[in-house]
């Protein structure tokens, strides 16, 4: 369920729904009490409702994609990358070689920036050299406080998560400049007062929870200017790909670029239009 955040946005979003004429039960609008009903709480907005979205849990997800058929992991830390004529070298701090292919493709968030600065490969990416990392927490919030959460995932200005057996999510914070990433009272105030703003009245349990009190997790981000990540071929680099700087967008981003690069490795159609992909590639 995504929130109005304002009128004009709103109506902006309804012409868009129209104009693009999605099925309704892949996504729809709905007012406040359609949204709230949908939710199993009321909530302080209508919004557009996507019947086929879903919550997925990393730490059940990462396994399932190391199992899968092909997939080989080979622990170590790439500090440079090295070209010979079969193609790529990854080397470690040591200048030993952990693996070599004749396409590699760097997915390693913030530190792509590291690697490719340390290979000197950076200098005609001026874009992804202002990639930063940008620190955030989310907090887990009992479900009881929330009558036992919302039946489906709410987002507008933040988010709130249903109960997955220790607690719903809310989120997010974002802070500029830090030099650690870390789970304090300020942030869990943040997180808090939007889990309130996405929310309707009825709540008022909710306010009894005192920041600093509760549990989360603290992490990273790579963020690009204009929020867009950076995908694709590096042009002064042939066989060497990117696909880093996913901001708030890493689970649902990384899918769809995974699909684009192989696309592309294939020889397949590509699942993104031309004037989208040329807007992440990587410059």
């Amino acid at each position: 369920m995504q929130l109005d955040r304002d009128a004009g946005r709103a109506a902006a979003l309804a012409d868009t729904l129209a104009t693009l004429a999605f099925p309704a039960d892949w996504v729809r609008a709905v007012s406040r009490d359609e949204a709230s009903a949908l939710a199993g709480l009321p909530l302080a907005r209508g919004g557009v409702f996507f019947g086929q979205g879903m919550l997925v849990q990393p730490s059940e997800l990462i396994p399932a994609l190391l199992a899968t058929a092909g997939v080989r992991v080979a622990p170590g830390c790439v500090a440079r990358l090295a070209r010979d004529a079969g193609g790529w070298r990854a080397l470690d701090a040591t200048g030993a070689t952990l693996g070599q292919a004749a396409h590699v493709v760097l997915a390693n968030a913030f530190g792509a920036r590291q690697v490719l600065a340390a290979s000197d490969l950076l200098a005609p990416l001026p874009r992804v050299a202002q990639m930063h990392a940008l620190a955030g927490e989310v907090t887990l919030l009992p479900a009881a406080a929330l009558g036992g959460g919302p039946r489906c995932v709410v987002g507008g200005e933040g988010y709130l998560l249903p109960d997955t057996g220790s607690g719903c999510v809310a989120g997010s914070t974002y802070v500029h400049g830090a030099t650690e990433a870390r789970i304090g009272a300020e942030g869990q105030r943040v997180t808090l007062d939007k889990a309130a703003g996405l929310l309707g009245d009825g709540l008022a349990a909710l306010h009894d929870l005192a920041p600093g009190s509760l549990p989360g997790w603290a992490g990273w981000r790579a963020v690009l200017p204009g929020r867009l990540p950076a995908v694709g071929e590096l042009a002064h680099a042939p066989g060497l790909w990117l696909a880093a700087g996913y901001a708030s967008r890493g689970l649902s981003w990384s899918a769809l670029m995974g699909d684009l690069i192989a696309s592309r490795l294939c020889g397949e159609p590509s699942p993104l239009e031309t004037d989208l992909s040329q807007l992440i590639a990587p410059r």
